[in-house]
């Protein structure tokens, strides 16, 4: 999993005063552990690490899921700009031009 991206963290500090950067560290780690798990060996580890993280952004982040929803959405929607490529036949007089 990639770390939130810092517009992400800073938005969320914006909407949650007082939250730490330890506390959506926590949430990443939880994130992170809950899928490096292998789910019919450890499922029990797994809800207790969902209950966590649910519990933590519940009480912490209740803007979360709005927040990270609305920064994918910005994400996606700038489509970026494809390199300008020319591509030129080469013809035969042109390789004979070459040499």
């Amino acid at each position: 999993m990639q770390p939130l991206h810092p517009k992400v963290r800073q938005a969320l500090k914006n909407a949650h005063p007082g939250l730490t950067d330890a506390e959506i560290d926590r949430v990443e780690a939880l994130i992170t552990r809950r899928f490096a798990l292998d789910p019919e060996k450890h499922a029990d580890e797994i809800r207790r690490l969902d209950a966590e993280r649910v519990a933590l952004i519940k009480e912490r982040m209740p803007r979360y899921k709005e927040i990270t929803r609305a920064f994918a959405e910005e994400t996606r929607a700038k489509p970026r700009p494809r390199p300008a490529v020319r591509v030129q036949r080469k013809t035969r007089s042109d390789d004979k031009r070459s040499r």
